[in-house]
């Protein structure tokens, strides 16, 4: 061991490095989408899968042959589009509107992951101490006590401050 007291490992690169991803053909490839048209050098598809593609996922033809990477996801959530940056020696407008663009399947998210949760589920509040409660300052003690914070600044009161009674107005807000 060198200075610090950390190995480097066998390849002496350190941490942090991942050994790069295998360019030879994926074992299984799955629709991904038609091509619309080409735009600035780049070929534009209309993505017909359940789920999202990774960025930088390589594209193929039906004879796995690589076409290029993904560069940009855009369009409305429920119909999106892809554009992918093509290899070099790959003409998009060589291509004619539908044909079929394919993916490795290992390389697709699915679309909960970019949805919000609905009410309910995710996560739980479980059983700690707070459940959930604010934690703000005021709490009704210290020196903060009844003072309004955020968005209603200055605005009447403030709500449960723990000051004043009842219908006697507290002193607070409404111009008394």
């Amino acid at each position: 061991m060198g200075k610090g007291g950390k190995s480097k490992g066998k390849d002496g690169k350190g941490k942090g490095k991942r050994a790069p991803e295998p360019e030879g053909p994926p074992d299984e490839i799955e629709e991904i989408g038609e091509f619309l048209h080409s735009c600035e050098d780049e070929m534009i598809f209309k993505c017909t899968n359940t789920r999202v593609p990774h960025f930088n996922a390589r594209i193929f033809l039906e004879n796995k042959e690589e076409l290029g990477k993904i560069d940009e996801i855009f369009g409305p959530i429920n119909s999106f589009c892809c554009s992918v940056k093509p290899f070099e020696g790959i003409k998009p407008d060589s291509f004619k509107k539908g044909k079929k663009l394919y993916i490795d399947n290992q390389k697709l998210l699915p679309m909960s992951r970019f949805l919000t949760p609905e009410k309910g589920a995710g996560k739980g509040k479980g059983k700690g101490k707070d459940k959930g409660k604010g934690k703000g300052k005021v709490k009704g003690k210290g020196k903060d006590k009844g003072k309004s914070f955020g968005k209603d600044k200055g605005k009447s009161g403030g709500g449960f401050s723990g000051r004043g009674g009842g219908d006697k107005g507290g002193g607070r807000g409404r111009g008394m």
